[in-house]
């Protein structure tokens, strides 16, 4: 392939002045970010798959406005965590670590993507007192999944090589296109918010897109074959509450998929957005993270 100026590095290389990092009992590394208000409420952000925790900078003036402190790790191996094979039943323990380490009692959980199962297992976490989903993935059980998300599901358990060649070809362009190349993998409109311009959303989606990639591509392949195996709780036995919110023209995230999810949870409510994927975070998100804190009641 042809050689290309490199995009700044401060434009998506995991950013060390950025990110704090925790080390967990296990020796590894636990990068995080924090946005908003530092001294509002916490909320923990679960980011999508693939991933970063760059992608909640989208979120950083609704969580400041609202008095949130926006709390959003890299999960492991991705951007500065370090590697391990960590599962959905797994995660909890890590976030356990990290709302410790902050001095954390209680706190909300959002999770967009597919962060949104691992948000959802964080329920058995006696810090976490509501959770908001904003375009999450579901469990197989739940049926119909967007075409984007039972594309690369299959190609992660079945052929990951070609997958990791996907990432590895998609992360090449990324670097050397106009940021607006990256947004086409989660959106299909042009994005909109009250708070950002559409060219800042789209350097944000970019840097989130390779910093997620900065290790490369092997826990991105393996988080998306976790989330298309059969998850290790039951959405029934979720006894916090939960909101849903779920973007109407969806490609990644079936519409269904949110009102499986809003049916099968015990406590939760559904939000329809008129909007795709991304823009469900983007038009969506500050009502997330209202509907997370403790003072209301969803």
């Amino acid at each position: 392939m042809p050689s290309a100026p490199p995009v700044p590095a401060t434009d998506w290389l995991p950013d060390d002045s950025e990110t704090e990092t925790l080390s967990l009992p296990d020796g590894r590394r636990l990068a995080y970010a924090t946005y908003g208000d530092a001294d509002g409420y916490p909320v923990f952000f679960c980011h999508g798959t693939p991933g970063s925790h760059v992608i909640a900078r989208l979120l950083a003036t609704p969580a400041r406005e609202r008095g949130v402190n926006l709390i959003a790790p890299d999960r492991p191996g991705i951007g500065n965590s370090e590697d391990a094979s960590v599962t959905l039943e797994d995660w909890p323990e890590d976030a356990a670590h990290l709302l410790s380490h902050l001095d954390i009692d209680a706190a909300g959980t959002v999770g967009f993507s597919g962060g949104g199962p691992f948000a959802l297992a964080c329920h058995r976490l006696p810090e976490v007192e509501r959770i908001a989903l904003l375009g999450g993935s579901g469990p197989p059980s739940v049926g119909a999944t967007g075409r984007v998300q039972q594309f690369v599901g299959a190609l992660s358990r079945h052929t990951p090589w070609a997958l990791g060649r996907l990432f590895r070809l998609q992360r090449w362009f990324a670097v050397r296109k106009d940021p607006s190349y990256a947004v086409g993998f989660v959106a299909e409109e042009t994005p909109e918010t009250d708070d950002l311009a559409a060219s800042e959303v789209a350097r944000i989606v970019r840097a989130d897109m390779l910093t997620s990639m900065a290790r490369g591509p092997s826990e991105i392949i393996r988080e998306q074959r976790l989330l298309s195996e059969p998850w290790p709780f039951a959405l029934e036995d979720i006894s916090v509450p939960v909101s849903v919110f779920q973007g109407q023209n969806d490609a990644n995230v079936a519409p269904s998929t949110g009102n499986a999810l809003a049916k099968r949870l015990p406590d939760a409510s559904l939000e329809l957005v008129d909007s795709d994927h991304l823009g469900t975070l983007t038009a969506a998100g500050g009502d997330a993270l209202t509907a997370v804190q403790r003072r209301t009641r969803v």
